[in-house]
């Protein structure tokens, strides 16, 4: 949960039985399902819920799943997002490693480049994806000029070894993204 202080968030959550973690900026709620719905109230508050774990299950993924549906959040303005509501997360894998491994064999060498000379080219890949690939629109949301959005397509798509104008290879990418953004590499 991201957007909310534990103030708030404990004078919200009053009586119903929950256990508040704090970790940097975020919070995570560990209750009902239901929670989720109730939590979606507080004004600005962007926040991800997991998938339902039982007694047992490794809280790692349901932190990760979390933190993928709060992103998910916070990008699309809405209160509450849920691990798996876009049909994308339904296509990957729940296991770390294997997601790992996609995002390092798709992405990995434009991950390492971005890294190494701040060029953003995942963060334009993804929102021109986001946007349908819609050029223009795409290009004003990440406040530079349409030319230089083309630059980094072409750079992204030479990086990764990826024709961005093939289905197959955009599915791939897309997945692939997605795969890092469940992994919390993706800002």
């Amino acid at each position: 949960m991201r957007h909310t202080t534990d103030e708030a968030l404990l004078r919200f959550l009053g009586d119903r039985p929950h256990l508040l973690l704090t970790r940097g900026e975020d919070r995570y709620v560990l209750g009902v399902p239901e929670l989720a719905a109730a939590v979606g109230e507080l004004p600005g508050v962007a926040a991800g819920a997991s998938r339902t774990f039982q007694p047992g299950d490794a809280l790692k993924v349901a932190q990760r799943e979390a933190l993928w549906a709060v992103s998910k959040a916070a990008e699309s303005g809405r209160a509450v997002v849920h691990y798996g509501d876009d049909g994308a997360g339904r296509w990957l894998p729940d296991d770390p490693a294997v997601l790992s491994a996609l995002v390092d064999h798709v992405l990995g060498d434009v991950l390492r480049y971005d890294e190494s000379h701040d060029s953003r080219l995942l963060v334009s890949a993804r929102t021109w994806m986001e946007r349908d690939r819609r050029t223009e629109t795409a290009a004003a949301a990440l406040h530079i000029h349409p030319n230089t959005l083309a630059y980094r397509l072409r750079r992204f798509g030479e990086l990764s070894d990826r024709d961005l104008t093939s289905t197959g290879a955009l599915a791939e990418v897309w997945l692939a993204i997605q795969a890092a953004g469940a992994l919390g590499l993706t800002d």
